[in-house]
């Protein structure tokens, strides 16, 4: 399937997390995201026949089938079942509060007692992770987006964890904010800054493309590397933003 001839195009599945806006519509890929998989079946020529779907079942799905994930963050679990491109990028995982019931957040330990709301099967690092439903209590979304902030708006949650690549939360929660509000029903009275994303991330991770354990997916992510590293260098697709902690 991952044979060298340039001349034949190959379909490769790619699956990646589901979005909705507030009236439960998928929403398109990212522009960044969707930019990238241009240039790589450009370069490599390949076609992606791209699925989104729920993170959980996508992850259910790869290690089922010979398909690509794209967003998946690398952890010590993870690696035992999957392969790993280079980063695609690096995320910070942010916590939104609604503004008049905000908190303070230094480390895990201020989420004692709290119920937070995380996309079913996603990391927010192995810190994180390991405290689920034991030091703080979590409420699983099935999908990903701006439809998330209805629930925590109803007050079904504490908390939310958003997955951005920007370092400056004030620009990010500028954004959610609008976002939602362009949304909103026309007789909704809510503030128009509704939504407080806390200054420190729980985490930084980086990104990546991933695989079952195989050689010849091994194969076809040593391509995808190659290609983003090219492209990079060329300056065709943006380099990795690491977000900085300090």
């Amino acid at each position: 399937m991952w044979g060298n001839n340039a001349s034949a195009q190959e379909t490769v599945h790619l699956q990646t997390i589901e979005e909705f806006d507030q009236a439960g519509k998928p929403i398109a890929l990212a522009k960044p995201s969707a930019e990238l998989l241009r240039y790589i079946e450009k370069d490599l020529h390949i076609h992606f026949e791209v699925k989104r779907v729920p993170w959980k079942r996508a992850m259910d799905n790869a290690l089922a089938n010979d398909i690509v994930l794209m967003g998946m963050s690398s952890t010590t679990e993870r690696m035992k079942k999957f392969l790993f491109s280079d980063p695609i990028n690096a995320n910070g995982n942010w916590l939104i509060t609604r503004c008049d019931a905000k908190f303070k957040f230094d480390s895990l330990n201020d989420l004692k007692g709290k119920l937070i709301g995380v996309v079913l099967g996603t990391s927010a690092g192995e810190e994180f992770d390991g405290q689920m439903n034991s030091l703080f209590r979590i409420e699983n979304d099935t999908g990903a987006g701006i439809s998330r902030l209805q629930k925590l708006m109803a007050k079904r949650m504490d908390a939310l964890v958003w997955y951005g690549i920007t370092s400056d939360h004030e620009e990010m929660q500028a954004l959610i904010n609008r976002n939602y509000m362009l949304q909103k029903l026309p007789n909704n009275t809510t503030t128009s800054q509704p939504f407080c994303v806390l200054p420190k991330p729980v985490s930084i991770v980086s990104n990546h493309f991933a695989m079952r354990i195989k050689p010849e997916n091994r194969y076809l992510l040593e391509r995808i590397n190659q290609s983003m590293l090219k492209g990079r260098k060329a300056g065709l697709i943006p380099s990795v933003h690491a977000t900085n902690l300090d």
